[in-house]
């Protein structure tokens, strides 16, 4: 999140929650967000960033074929990834709020329902 600083990471992690809680990744709010993400973080950054990079371009593509097994498997991931960041050289307030993220991807990746084979 190298082109925010801590209060904007802050304010895009609240804004980030309260659309993953209402559910539909699918929903204009929801692919807002996903954008915002993409824009901000860094491919090259420090941590996670990079893999975080990767995983929301996975995702955003995911949706765009509703690839729901992908989609599941890509947020266990992003969750993974971003509790991991949670770690790393943030503040107390971030850390917080990137850990709530985490459990909330890890949450949506299991929830969504599963494509018939």
């Amino acid at each position: 999140m190298s082109a925010s600083t801590p209060d904007s990471a802050s304010s895009s992690l609240i804004d980030t929650l309260q659309v993953l809680r209402g559910g539909d990744l699918t929903a204009p709010a929801a692919l807002s967000q996903l954008e915002s993400w993409t824009q901000m973080i860094n491919i090259g950054g420090p941590g996670a960033q990079g893999d975080i990079f990767l995983e929301l371009q996975n995702l955003q593509k995911y949706i765009a074929s509703s690839d729901s097994a992908n989609i599941s498997h890509t947020l266990q991931q992003l969750g993974l990834l971003t509790t991991k960041a949670a770690e790393e050289d943030v503040t107390e307030e971030v850390s917080d709020l990137l850990r709530q993220l985490g459990e909330v991807l890890t949450a949506a990746s299991t929830s969504l329902p599963q494509q018939a084979q």
